[in-house]
């Protein structure tokens, strides 16, 4: 496994309930693209851009410490070490819509709203790529504090007109494979008394 290509797969786990979402609905010639949403990268309309802008520490982020890991060999001997605590991110995305209309563009992005609202955890089979553990949940939030500004900054930033768009991000976690040796418990004792 390689956990550091998690980024990557938070990224084409949402892409992919995005592409299955649109397909259901019967939208089978939408576009769903990671890439960056500006006119040029558009290959087709309509398109639906789920870019990720930005990645941050989520809340509460404290100094790591070992944990304590308690689990089991192939031959069902307990076995103990400590390894690094996980470190908890959240993923930005921005959800924008290209189509050939406005009225086009609204139920596309209607859709998005209904497809988040009916995944806000991702799992199983969801979860795309081969960074994740097989009980990794990956919640899907909106982004609250996003507003109108947000909006105008970020597509000024790209030399682009403002397009109907939505902020999520994504709560995610990297594990650390760097962990002790085994730790030796004591399992029994042998007492002996000597006679004064």
């Amino acid at each position: 496994m390689s956990q550091f290509e998690v980024v990557r797969d938070v990224g084409e786990s949402l892409k992919e309930l995005l592409t299955t979402s649109f397909k259901a609905a019967g939208y089978t010639t939408v576009t769903v693209s990671n890439d960056r949403p500006k006119k040029d990268n558009v290959k087709s309309l309509p398109t639906v851009s789920s870019y990720l802008y930005h990645l941050s520490y989520a809340p509460g982020h404290k100094e790591r410490t070992d944990s304590l890991v308690t689990t089991y060999s192939k031959d069902g001997h307990l076995v103990e070490y400590y390894q690094d605590a996980p470190i908890y991110l959240h993923a930005h995305f921005i959800l924008s819509v290209f189509g050939n209309t406005p009225t086009e563009e609204n139920l596309l992005l209607g859709l998005v709203i209904k497809t988040v609202l009916e995944n806000p955890i991702l799992f199983g089979d969801q979860l795309k790529g081969d960074s994740f553990y097989p009980d990794d949940q990956v919640n899907v939030f909106p982004n609250l504090q996003a507003d109108f500004n947000e909006s105008v900054s970020f597509w000024r930033s790209l030399n682009e007109e403002v397009r109907p768009s939505l902020f999520y991000y994504v709560r995610f976690r990297v594990e650390s494979e760097r962990r002790s040796e085994d730790l030796s418990r004591v399992t029994g004792r042998d007492l002996a008394v000597h006679p004064r």
